[in-house]
């Protein structure tokens, strides 16, 4: 497992496969994708893997969301989760109140910052997390939490601002306040995006080609060209959650999920993780209990979007259905039948289509 650490600007370096979806669950955290790297700075506050001794309630805080906006003790996007016992534990509302925020989001109740519907939650989690959070107040791991989050919060002061000139490693990205470009090695960022779920991951391409992958839907939602993001509003809560395309978009997927297994019928997938070893990031899940790894790319000279499967317990037949799309698909492992293609049997175990756009 790579080394995982968080900062005040939600920064991990990482260097190794991510096959934990605890680690890829935190909202709204950005990971950059730095090849060969091994992170240098600690905090054990924020590391999502739970260790096996933590409260079921304490994983679910870590890897659905709350740690992005929320710290237990101190303020910080959104209210600390101990300001949010201190003033609804005693309240008979408070329950309710406090639900209701999670499952419908909120507006007001502190401030003008917005905080998105965390409906990628059971109500049975969202019951658990509601206890957990009024009951803070009175924990007796308060003292310890608020030791750690001080510790972990001055030892990354410096990492709020431009990185100093002696620094060990460079970021592999221009970032000018709130506004994110690439540089010439991708980048992958969790943040909220236009017409996602609340489980997005952005990834900037080098020659300013960027797209967007839904976790919770296991598939690519849409590529935009020119610059990256703008995260003035996930980052200050003003205005929104929502990052800033920097650009326009050149594709958009179809709305179903597009690759089947041993029939036409949309399938049951699952995300697992994603890893970064290679010199794009590679999506990991399963449909229907199978395991795939995707790769997304984009051949500049063609204009073209390749997108690469493996699956290498493929015995069914795999079709690929792009629905409409104003854009030209095409591939060397299949063959198309009435809109669909149906991948070639020796080439189940790897294969790509194409994408040609304007």
């Amino acid at each position: 497992m790579g080394n995982l650490q968080s900062c005040s600007s939600y920064r991990f370096e990482l260097n190794k496969p991510i096959y934990d979806p605890l680690l890829f669950e935190i909202a709204m955290l950005r990971f950059l994708f730095l090849f060969g790297m091994v992170g240098s700075f600690t905090c054990p506050l924020f590391a999502s893997k739970s260790n096996g001794n933590e409260p079921t309630e304490i994983v679910l805080y870590k890897a659905n969301g709350c740690v992005a906006c929320h710290r237990i003790t101190q303020d910080h996007i959104g209210p600390s989760m101990l300001a949010v016992s201190q003033k609804y534990a005693n309240d008979p509302n408070g329950v309710l109140t406090v639900l209701d925020s999670l499952k419908n989001g909120a507006k007001g109740k502190w401030g003008n910052n917005v905080m998105p519907p965390q409906s990628h939650l059971s109500d049975q989690n969202l019951q658990l997390l509601t206890n957990w959070a009024l009951a803070i107040k009175d924990s007796p791991n308060l003292k310890s939490w608020q030791k750690e989050e001080l510790v972990t919060q001055e030892s990354n002061t410096i990492l709020s601002a431009d990185q100093p000139l002696n620094a060990k490693y460079s970021l592999p990205e221009d970032r000018r306040g709130t506004v994110v470009q690439t540089l010439d090695q991708p980048i992958v960022y969790r943040t909220y995006l236009p017409g996602a779920s609340s489980r997005a991951i952005a990834v900037g391409l080098p020659g300013g080609i960027s797209y967007a992958f839904d976790a919770k839907l296991c598939k690519l939602l849409y590529f935009w060209e020119g610059g990256f993001l703008d995260f003035e509003k996930s980052w200050t809560g003003h205005g929104g959650w929502y990052s800033k395309l920097m650009g326009t978009k050149i594709f958009e997927a179809p709305a179903s999920f597009p690759l089947r297994m041993g029939s036409k019928q949309n399938p049951e997938v699952k995300f697992l993780g994603y890893r970064t070893e290679g010199e794009l990031p590679s999506f990991l899940y399963q449909i229907n209990g199978i395991s795939v790894e995707e790769t997304i790319g984009f051949d500049a000279d063609n204009r073209t979007i390749v997108l690469s499967f493996k699956i290498s317990d493929a015995e069914k037949p795999i079709y690929f259905d792009p629905g409409k799309s104003l854009s030209i698909w095409s591939s060397d492992d299949a063959v198309e039948q009435e809109g669909v293609w149906k991948v070639h049997p020796e080439k189940r175990k790897s294969f790509s289509f194409l994408a040609q756009v304007k």
